[in-house]
């Protein structure tokens, strides 16, 4: 009886140890789960903060550009003055005409088109409104001094309007490439723009964030009168995971930041660099989650400062001063692209690349006193030409980017770019009996300049998955 006594004290001790032991264990576990569990940052989920992301970052990078805007057009004069291809006319409409021949072609889309139409006539009245509000509030004169109703691009508004359209509809639902090519389409058209010298590069940023909200609030007016009706069964649950190749396609502009701020080598002076912008294309095709091989193009413009420039006395006597035409490099670079995915569709972004640059042509202008001016037949005179040789460049650059939505990111990035040019420069000598204008060549070894910069800037991403 003892003895029975004793085995069952030492049955519910030993039950009492395993139950204790399970329940530390069992806590441990979710300890441990609670640890190794990623943090939740709800704040990029919010639907509201999806939608206006793109828009809030078109409308920061107009800020931005306003005081550059000048410069951005004498870029377009210089090079293309001539540009005269109307396109943007008929390209603007090219994503909404994409829809109805997908669904002439019974391709279904996220909706039907009763409620892809209703959605498109609520969303081309806001854009509309929005357009022609700030037209008649703001009065910007356009860059080819025809009206004062330059801000914002109702071309580019449209487009982007369509685009975004086509997006919902397609490239949402299981088509990325359909709402990749309809925003290309749409950046076509802001370029035209630009390109025709009928608007400001801060017109066509804001055009395009309205053209993106003003679809966003139309399909949100027919999302509460029409609930769930018109809409078509998903294709599939198809989220992209964040470790998936993250091959993508993607415009940034940026504010350069010259490292040499003395223009050596030329034939004046006390010429410095001002900071200048940067505006760029560039994609990359990814092997695997980490590593791709991709390129840029781009352009980086800095305007001179030569209000401090040594002039001889002889020049003084005809002259009020000069100025100078923009410094201009145009590069196309190569080479390896790195991602880092981060919880959160968080990516850290870089890349290493080089290739070959080439600059842009340009003046030192002399402003002719009036007294002056019947006898040189001109009030401005270019009194040093420069045109820089091709060279080699190359580009690392880091970024971090967030995903906020399945097809689309938003980049914070820096990037140091390096080409040192040598320089072509001629130097206004004297006149012929026949007016003509007389340039002496200066020593190769003058003429040489570093276009070395600094650039820190937004982009906006198109992943190809």
């Amino acid at each position: 009886m003892l003895t029975i006594c004793v085995s069952q004290t030492k049955f519910k001790l030993l039950l009492t140890t395993l139950l204790a032991i399970n329940t530390l264990t069992i806590n441990a576990q979710a300890t441990d789960s609670l640890i190794l569990q990623h943090p939740v940052n709800n704040f990029w989920k919010k639907d509201f903060v999806k939608k206006t992301t793109v828009p809030l970052v078109l409308f920061s990078a107009t800020a931005l550009a306003w005081p550059h805007r000048e410069t951005v057009r004498e870029v377009r004069n210089r090079f293309i003055p001539d540009f005269k291809y109307r396109y943007d006319d008929y390209l603007q409409y090219a994503p909404a005409a994409a829809v109805l021949a997908l669904n002439a072609f019974n391709v279904k889309g996220k909706h039907t088109p009763k409620r892809t139409l209703i959605s498109y006539a609520f969303s081309m009245g806001i854009m509309g409104a929005m357009v022609n509000g700030i037209k008649s509030t703001s009065k910007v004169e356009r860059p080819d001094g025809s009206s004062n109703n330059s801000f914002p691009s109702g071309h580019t508004a449209t487009a982007f309007m369509n685009a975004a359209m086509l997006d919902k509809e397609y490239g949402q639902y299981g088509y990325p490439l359909i709402g990749i090519t309809g925003y290309a389409m749409a950046t076509a058209t802001a370029l035209g723009r630009g390109l025709n010298n009928r608007h400001w590069i801060t017109d066509v940023l804001t055009g395009a964030g309205v053209g993106i909200i003003s679809t966003e609030l139309g399909y949100f007016v027919t999302d509460q009168i029409m609930k769930n009706r018109g809409m078509n069964a998903p294709l599939k649950n198809n989220p992209v995971p964040i470790s998936n190749n993250p091959g993508f396609v993607e415009l940034h502009a940026g504010y350069a930041i010259a490292t040499e701020k003395k223009l050596t080598g030329t034939a004046h002076e006390n010429i410095f660099n001002k900071d200048g912008f940067n505006l760029g294309l560039e994609g990359a095709w990814f092997m695997n989650k980490n590593f791709g091989i991709g390129g840029e193009l781009a352009f980086t413009s800095f305007p001179l400062n030569s209000e401090h420039a040594v002039l001889d006395p002889d020049i003084i006597e005809v002259s009020n001063g000069l100025y100078t035409q923009a410094l201009g490099v145009k590069y196309l670079n190569i080479g390896p692209y790195f991602s880092l995915p981060l919880a959160n569709n968080w990516f850290i972004t870089a890349k290493v690349n080089a290739g070959i640059s080439s600059g842009s042509n340009g003046n030192f202008i002399l402003n002719i006193k009036p007294e002056y001016q019947n006898e040189f037949g001109t009030d401005e005179l270019p009194y040093a030409r420069y045109k820089p040789k091709t060279a080699f460049s190359w580009s690392a650059g880091i970024g971090i980017q967030k995903r906020i939505g399945r097809n689309t990111a938003i980049k914070a990035y820096t990037t140091y770019f390096g080409s040192v040019h040598k320089f072509d420069i001629e130097v206004l000598n004297d006149r012929d009996n026949n007016g003509h204008l007389i340039y002496e060549p200066l020593p190769e070894t003058l003429g040489k300049t570093k276009y070395n910069n600094i650039t820190f800037g937004l982009g906006i991403t198109a992943f190809i998955w």
